[in-house]
């Protein structure tokens, strides 16, 4: 591996803490300056958003609706990046706990993402967020019953 692949590895690995951090924060700004003119999510339950100013009002509603209503905590763990080029991608998973700040039981849930990331200027941006929560297991399901 050259000491570039190593370096864009490293600066990977960094945005992806910058992002759980800014996450946990409910900061979607800094979430907003690490994504692509042409970004584009795809999470549960929500249609696909396109386009960096799309997907910035959604990351905005959706992080001030959960630091308001939730205490949540997010961890990603990323399982393989690599750097294609110009293009690179991180596959990981990531859990996360959610009470809600009105009182009541705390969830957990846990899933998988698969962000890709294209080079601007010199720095890489998340230019695709995918993302797939788990279901719970069987066993979980029939002891809520």
């Amino acid at each position: 591996m050259s000491s570039e692949d190593v370096a864009d590895r490293q600066e990977l690995a960094a945005i992806l803490q910058r992002l759980e951090d800014a996450e946990n924060a409910g900061d979607a700004e800094t979430i907003i300056d690490h994504i692509a003119d042409d970004a584009v999510i795809m999470v549960p339950d929500q249609p696909v958003m396109e386009g960096k100013a799309v997907c910035a009002g959604f990351l905005r509603g959706m992080l001030g609706w959960m630091t308001e209503s939730l205490d949540r905590h997010i961890t990603y763990v990323s399982a393989e990046a690599r750097v294609i080029g110009e293009y690179a991608f991180d596959r990981g998973t990531f859990s996360f706990t959610a009470t809600p700040k009105s009182g009541g039981e705390t969830t957990h849930a846990q899933g998988k993402y698969l962000w890709l990331y294209s080079r601007d200027a010199g720095s890489w941006k998340v230019a695709r967020f995918i993302v797939s929560l788990d279901e719970e297991p069987a066993e979980a399901l029939d002891e809520g019953r």
